[in-house]
């Protein structure tokens, strides 16, 4: 269907994906051919000139760089149409411009490649960046060319139930790309060689960085089985949009079969370049094609809801443990757990530390959600967000959902205890603890001051990805500990403005429904007005630098118009619904923005504090020195 008023719009982002996908494809051709430093360590001109002579090397990476500025240009043209023509539109303004800011950090972090001789980590993250760019062209043009159809008062219709392991598998898909792409920068392709098996071995080799290919290869199998999952799940829809999705699996398939062949091809030749090649761009087609089949998946809906039909389909027991650790929650949690690891004074983590810090996180706080589900299965039977959840559905009995979260529990502190290091574990459990007994039994249901004390439950994750890297705790992550603490309640009373009716039948004095809307609207106000000059201290003190400062500056002006829009409108539902979004992305895009800030040659590494060292077996733990510092 061509829509007329987006045609424009939809052209220039399907231009862009393409030259995105183009550009990173070439990207990879400068990588393998050695020649990222073709123009020397000058940046944007090469050689110190603009057309400077062109042998083999320049010409490659002259090339790349042109081809980036074409990019540039059409991005910039695809905002301004969006802010021009699309303003009262955020499905496509948004978009848009989250991709204007990307291609901002995309060539931020190609100027920081060159100036620091090509450093892996930076390369990785690089490439990381572009695909996160490609991604969000691709909707960009998907839904200027989709009719948006929302549900009722704004909120988002009922998904189909594969969609979650839709957008698992594309996560995994990204993970085992950026895998990959360690693999390729560390120069450790050869240490596994074989296929399937690594050294003709099912462990991995025990020499330096020889886990790295293997945990990529099992990664890929891993991916590979979901695929197949989600063929067989839904390769038989019966409506015409679930007959489409299939076809989308189908195409994922058959591009991840190529993929894989590829790469066995690859490793079995001794990595010749042209297989190198091949393996990035098949690699980058298979990105495209799951983030085309995560937005068909996200449009397509319930069976509920389409015509005729009555009831969903059953969730499959691995769909309901999922669903217990609330992965979409979990995502952003991880996000501030991961971005301090980056920005201490003790450098960069190893790839594998940061991998044993996802896990465990990820256990930890699936632990913790599944335990929450456990006590509150009687108020989630009268809440329509809540009722149709594995153990008020009966799906999962109560008690083994209770073990299960348990069992999470124990795991993720095992994997801190020993693959992190203990203060890391303890700040974990205290995470967890704090989450169930202080949140969800004691506060939630007695005080509607329960999203103010237990939502610092959702702060500890800052304190967890620090002392992973540092041993110790500081002023500095204390400081990240009270950023999320005061963001917390504007982004939760969003959501309880819009279902307070629902808190209010099944008895949770949330904020609206103990002291009423206005009041609501006006202490999220106060608190944001808080937290954004407390986002902007860290570079007032030199702490962060210039990019930082104005990436908080412009994302918090974001959210405090959405407040001050809030305060003014009396239908707030609309309003609330798009806040309550924001604000997920506004807490993710200000974390991931210290770290961009910290890889920046004119960015500034967090001073640590003063600390106080307390002795404890193999790890010190650092109090801040001065007293306590806590809520």
């Amino acid at each position: 269907m061509d829509r007329a008023p987006t045609r424009l719009l939809r052209r220039l982002a399907w231009t862009g994906a393409a030259l995105a996908f183009g550009l990173i494809v070439l990207g990879g051709v400068v990588r393998i051919t050695g020649s990222g430093m073709g123009c020397g360590d000058h940046w944007p001109r090469c050689h110190g000139e603009w057309f400077p002579p062109l042998d083999l090397p320049t010409m490659i990476e002259i090339g790349h760089r042109w081809a980036a500025a074409l990019v540039s240009a059409v991005v910039l043209a695809m905002a301004g149409v969006a802010w021009i023509r699309h303003r009262s539109e955020p499905h496509l303004r948004n978009p848009a411009t989250l991709a204007l800011v990307l291609l901002v950090a995309q060539v931020l972090l190609g100027a920081v490649t060159v100036k620091l001789s090509l450093p892996p980590w930076v390369v990785v993250t690089h490439l990381a960046n572009a695909m996160v760019l490609l991604a969000v062209l691709l909707v960009t043009a998907l839904r200027a060319g989709t009719v948006e159809q929302p549900g009722a008062h704004g909120a988002p219709l009922p998904r189909h139930p594969g969609h979650r392991l839709v957008l698992g598998t594309a996560a995994l898909g990204y993970v085992v790309i950026l895998v990959g792409a360690n693999v390729a920068n560390l120069h450790a392709g050869l240490l596994c060689l074989g296929f399937p098996l690594c050294n003709g071995a099912l462990l991995p080799p025990t020499a330096p960085l020889a886990s790295l290919p293997w945990a990529h290869r099992m990664l890929a199998f891993v991916f590979l089985g979901l695929v197949l999952a989600l063929t067989i799940r839904l390769g038989s829809g019966r409506s015409p949009d679930e007959r489409r999705l299939g076809r989308y699996v189908a195409v994922v398939l058959a591009i991840t079969l190529a993929q894989i062949g590829a790469g066995a091809a690859m490793v079995l030749g001794l990595l010749p370049p042209g297989l190198r090649v091949a393996h990035l761009l098949v690699g980058t087609l298979l990105w495209a094609a799951l983030v085309l089949m995560a937005f068909h998946s996200a449009r397509t809906l319930t069976p509920a809801t389409d015509p005729g039909k009555h009831q969903l389909r059953k969730p499959s027991l691995l769909g309901d443990l999922v669903a217990l650790t609330k992965p979409r929650i979990i995502s952003l949690l991880l996000v501030t757990t991961v971005a301090p690891m980056f920005i201490t004074p003790a450098g960069l983590p190893s790839p594998s530390l940061v991998f044993w810090v996802i896990l465990g996180g990820y256990l930890m706080a699936g632990g913790a959600n599944a335990i929450n589900m456990w006590f509150d299965r009687d108020i989630d039977c009268k809440m329509s967000r809540t009722r149709l959840r594995p153990i008020p559905a009966g799906r999962i009995r109560p008690s083994a959902g209770l073990a299960f979260g348990i069992g999470l529990g124990v795991v993720a502190f095992a994997i801190f205890w020993y693959r992190v290091n203990p203060l890391s574990g303890w700040l974990a459990l205290g995470g967890l603890l704090f989450y169930v007994f202080v949140y969800t039994i004691w506060l939630k249901r007695s005080s509607p001051q329960n999203i103010v004390i237990g939502g610092a439950a959702g702060a500890f994750p800052p304190l967890v990805g620090w002392t992973a890297v540092t041993g110790q705790l500081d002023l500095a992550a204390i400081y990240l500990f009270v950023i999320i603490f005061y963001w917390t309640p504007p982004h939760f009373w969003a959501l309880a403005l819009i279902k307070q009716g629902e808190y209010a039948k099944a008895g949770v004095p949330m904020m609206p429904v103990v002291r009423g809307e206005q009041r609501t609207k006006f202490e999220m106000l106060a608190y944001t007005l808080i937290l954004l000059p407390l986002t902007l201290m860290p570079a007032f003190f030199g702490a962060l630098g210039v990019f930082y400062a104005v990436a908080a500056a412009l994302l918090g002006a974001r959210l405090l118009w959405y407040c001050i829009q809030l305060r003014r409108e009396r239908s707030t539902t609309p309003t609330a619904w798009r806040m309550y979004r924001y604000s997920l992305l506004y807490l993710a895009l200000l974390f991931v923005a210290m770290g961009i800030d910290r890889a920046l040659p004119f960015g500034h590494s967090v001073v640590p504090a003063p600390v106080l060292i307390l002795d404890q077996p193999e790890q010190g733990l650092a109090i801040p020195a001065g007293g306590h510092h806590g809520h």
